[in-house]
């Protein structure tokens, strides 16, 4: 028998698609994108199309394992949920006896979006008193540039760009990560509209421009102020937008004029001449739609560059919400209620608190020590910065590692118990999406393969298996969805929560510029940034990239963004014997004695990566682009391009610092 059933992708994406599952007999025969959703449009991502090949993967994990090799090995024996139980129990009530509740440290991200399964084991984790970790490895620097000017303001509607004038898609490449936003792009262009792509190297969205700014990693801030000079100079600026929804402003501009051309050049990597052009565009203009990437606030100023494209935005008066106006970071369209899903009062005490970014010091060097990590929906040895130094961690004998994963990820590897994991097709949740307004619910698709359980079902057995009996504990999947669409804020007061059926669309009503929290003020100076940090947006050096010893030895900038076929890490295991390609421009290429197809080195104080190189002129002098996060095999001994990268953090927000990397690049036979 043939179905056609309903669900959501459960990816790390803005586009948060809407999928019909062809199923036959139980199984999952074909992926489409969803016709009636209104963003996804009936076509699914390269990435998603194919997700079958994970859920029926030979690499699929289907039962519960326990380590019988060297942590690392990935060598396991299958055991019975019965033992596993067992097992899982009885250490961490040692790890409470002998070590303290806060020996134990969870790790997890957005493996899974789907807001039941992503939270699951905050109750527990609670309840139990581990240690908290903060989750900050993606959008917390853009998410608090954005809360330090703009308060509770939404994003602006994607749709809105199809009767822009100009889109500027600045440090995002909306072919790769953002696809179902380049529909609205084409629409836009078939009305006479421009595309200004702002970033470090020509990618894909890049050659499709009509305008390529190729900016310095980290000079978005110069780029913004110089523009914002020039319209400040010709008195181009929306000033009735400035007097009646901003405040700050004479004090921001008087810094911006004083800013010389010298710094403003040096900085961003481009000339005068090409930001008077980029500025001239915006005057002439006045429909400009501003898509900006979360990518690009992955260095020590990234709060910075947003904070300054959102000044040049209010500048323009591009928040007033009229037609082919406005600016989308993160929609912000839907706020529930955390603690339906978090639980917090079940703590005692509010324990200490782990930055994920800095999960290799946590398992190192932390006093008192971690004894116990609990890793769900994330591949930190993958995806963690100084991966090299969470390798070493992860290799302790004293410490104890749950990993509960759907395929065997170089952190599965490691792991001392391996539980099995279902996937998003295997379970219920709750989607809202970051990068449009729309939000549903699924059921399963298909029942769980093997003796895969969801997070939501680990935690929940877990507590009653450590004998916690608080009325969390106690809830069904359903009853929790419920519970958090009650409080959910975004959705219409006429819609009944309790109906929402899955594959049914809810529209959230903060995409309209008419509500209440899009009429709220612009602050030019933030009275939100903490101590030591600028009050309005200016121009700062990154801290690795103008460290003048590190520069002499490692003269390369490195930045890591998405590749294609990746998700971050997810889907590593289908390119399990690839290292991915480097680019690396032709100057730098030629010193080096290095040609494409060559197997090279990449290096740094703090590790090496191999990869292949291709010779390019899409990227700049002095910059190379690793592009994907590959697990590594036994040729590059397991070791992936965050082996290079740092764990200090963002200037606001204490997130990562993934394109702020100084390297040196040989070839293999040049040591």
């Amino acid at each position: 028998m043939t179905e056609f059933r309903k669900t959501i992708c459960p990816l790390d994406c803005p586009d948060s698609c809407g999928i019909v599952a062809t199923v036959e007999n139980g199984r999952i025969m074909h992926l489409q994108g969803d016709t009636e959703h209104p963003f996804t449009r009936g076509f699914l991502c390269r990435k998603m199309r194919h997700y079958t090949d994970r859920i029926y993967s030979d690499n699929r994990i289907l039962y519960p394992q326990v380590r019988t090799g060297s942590k690392g090995s990935g060598e396991f024996k299958r055991v019975s949920w019965e033992t596993a139980w067992d097992i899982l129990v009885a250490r961490l009530r040692e790890i409470q006896t002998e070590h303290g509740s806060e020996a134990l440290l969870p790790y997890s991200y957005a493996g899974n979006m789907g807001h039941i399964n992503r939270w699951a084991g905050e109750a527990f984790f609670h309840r139990f008193g581990a240690s908290r970790l903060k989750r900050t490895i993606c959008s917390a620097a853009a998410g608090a540039a954005w809360q330090a000017h703009c308060g509770e303001k939404a994003g602006s509607d994607p749709e809105t760009a199809a009767d822009a004038s100009l889109i500027i898609a600045w440090g995002i490449n909306i072919k790769t990560t953002n696809v179902h936003f380049w529909p609205i792009v084409q629409q836009s262009h078939k009305r006479g509209g421009q595309l200004v792509v702002i970033d470090p190297y020509r990618n894909k969205t890049a050659k499709a421009a009509d305008l390529y700014l190729p900016i310095q990693p980290g000079g978005d801030v110069a780029l913004a102020l110089g523009a914002l000079k020039l319209i400040l100079e010709c008195r181009a600026e929306n000033r009735a937008y400035i007097e009646s929804q901003t405040s700050g402003f004479a004090e921001f501009s008087d810094n911006v004029a004083d800013i010389t051309w010298t710094d403003i050049e040096t900085a961003s990597g481009l000339s005068k001449d090409q930001i008077t052009a980029f500025a001239e565009l915006l005057k002439k203009n006045p429909r400009t739609f501003i898509r900006i990437g979360i990518g690009m606030t992955r260095n020590t100023g990234g709060a910075m560059s947003v904070r300054a494209i959102l000044s040049l935005a209010a500048v323009l008066g591009l928040f007033d919400g009229t037609a082919g106006r406005g600016v989308l970071l993160s929609s912000r369209a839907f706020y529930g209620n955390s603690e339906s899903l978090i639980h917090t009062r079940l703590a005692e005490k509010q324990t200490r608190e782990v930055n994920m970014v800095q999960l290799g010091h946590a398992l190192t060097l932390l006093k008192p020590a971690i004894h116990g990590l609990f890793v769900f929906t994330s591949n930190p040895l993958s995806v963690a910065p100084d991966s090299s130094i969470v390798r070493k961690g992860l290799a302790r004998e004293d410490l104890f590692t749950v990993v509960h994963e759907q395929v065997m990820t170089p952190t599965a590897r490691f792991a001392d118990l391996l539980l099995p994991a279902t996937t998003s097709f295997e379970n219920s949740d709750v989607y809202t999406a970051y990068g449009h307004f729309q939000m549903g619910i699924t059921q399963p698709v298909i029942p769980p393969i093997g003796e895969a359980i969801s997070n939501f079902d680990l935690f929940q057995t877990l507590a009653k298996k450590m004998g916690y009996t608080d009325p969390p504990f106690l809830q069904s999947v359903d009853t929790r969805i419920h519970s958090f669409l009650r409080d959910l804020s975004g959705i219409d007061d006429a819609v009944d929560t309790s109906a929402i059926a899955a594959g049914t669309w809810i529209s959230s009503i903060h995409r309209h510029a008419a509500h209440p929290k899009n009429r709220t003020r612009f602050y030019f100076v933030s009275r939100k940034t903490a101590p030591g940090t600028p009050a309005f947006a200016c121009l700062m050096p990154l801290l690795e990239f103008s460290d003048p010893d590190l520069r002499s030895r490692y003269p390369l900038k490195l930045i890591t963004p998405p590749a294609p076929h990746l998700l971050n890490s997810t889907f590593g295991e289908s390119y399990a014997e690839e290292t991915g390609q480097l680019l690396i421009h032709p100057q730098d290429a030629s010193e080096r004695k290095i040609v494409t197809g060559d197997r090279i080195r990449i290096s740094n104080h703090r590790g090496e990566s191999v990869r292949e190189a291709r010779v390019s002129i899409d990227t700049q002098p002095g910059l190379v682009v690793a592009e994907g996060i590959y697990w590594g095999n036994r040729a590059s001994e397991y070791t992936g391009i965050n082996d290079l990268t740092s764990q200090k953090t963002t200037d606001l927000g204490q997130g990562s610092t993934f394109h702020e990397s100084l390297v040196e690049v040989a070839g293999m036979s040049q040591r």
